[in-house]
C-alpha cells in the first residue's frame, strides 16, 4: 500500500493518509470482469436500495439533491418543519466487515464462483505500507476492504446496503456510498424532534451490528 496525503489535512498526522492499495494487472482485470458482472446482477434484479445512488449509472448526487429540494418545498406548502442529519462514517473502508459481505451475498441468493471469488479476494490479504523508499513490516487486513481497488466500491455498498431498511417509516433517507442523511418532517417541532430521535436510534443498532 502507498499512503496518500488526505487534501487539506495535516500531513504530519499519521491518520490524514489514505492507504491506496496497489495489485497487479491481471488482477485488476480479474477484479473488473467480476464487478462488471456483479453490478449487472445487482442492478438486473434491483437488489440495491433506491436510495443508494454511489457508483451507480445515470446516478449522481444531483438526484438526492432534487429530491430534498422537493421534499422541503412540499413540508414548507403543508406549514411543515423539516430536519435534517447528515452521517459520513469515519473510515468506511477500512472498518468494512467483511464476513458481512459474504452474509450478505448469501442472503441475496449468490451461489457458485462468483461469492468464492470474493471470498478468496477478501481472506489473508497480506500488505506492507511503503513511505518513500522504506517499507514497513508485513501484517494481515483483518477487516476492511482495500482502498483503491476496482471491486471495493461495490462490495462496500453491499454491506451498507441494508441501512436504509433501519429508517423508520414516515422518514425519507438518502445515500451515497458511505454518506448518508436522514430527513424528518412535522407539524410540530418537538414531534418532529421526537421522531429524528427514535430514527437514529435504530440506525444506530443498524451499525453496532455490521
Amino acid at each position: 500500500m502507498v499512503a496518500i496525503p488526505k487534501p487539506g489535512k495535516d500531513s504530519s498526522d499519521p491518520n490524514n493518509y489514505r492507504p491506496i492499495a496497489l495489485t497487479s494487472c491481471l488482477c485488476k482485470t480479474m477484479e473488473r470482469m467480476v464487478n462488471n458482472r456483479l453490478m449487472w446482477i445487482l442492478e438486473s434484479k434491483g437488489l440495491l436500495a433506491s436510495e443508494q445512488c454511489g457508483f451507480r449509472k445515470n446516478r449522481s448526487t444531483a438526484d438526492h439533491l432534487v429530491r430534498f429540494d422537493s421534499y422541503i418545498r412540499n413540508a414548507f406548502a403543508k406549514k411543515e418543519h423539516v430536519l435534517a442529519i447528515f452521517f459520513d462514517l469515519e473510515k468506511a473502508y477500512d472498518t468494512t466487515w467483511k464476513h458481512g459481505i459474504l452474509s450478505d451475498l448469501y442472503d441475496l441468493d449468490f451461489r457458485g464462483h462468483l461469492p468464492t471469488f470474493i471470498d478468496g479476494f477478501l481472506s489473508h490479504r497480506l500488505f506492507q505500507v511503503r513511505a518513500g523508499s522504506t517499507l514497513s513490516d508485513t501484517y494481515e487486513q483483518e477487516m476492511g476492504v482495500p482502498q483503491g481497488s476496482i471491486l471495493s466500491p461495490v462490495l462496500f455498498s453491499l454491506k451498507i446496503n441494508n441501512i436504509v431498511k433501519s429508517v423508520l417509516k414516515g422518514s425519507e433517507a438518502s445515500l451515497f456510498v458511505d454518506d448518508f442523511a436522514l430527513c424528518i418532517r412535522a407539524k410540530f417541532l418537538p414531534h418532529a424532534q421526537r421522531l429524528m430521535q427514535l430514527c437514529v436510534n435504530s440506525v444506530q443498532d443498524w451499525i453496532s451490528n455490521n
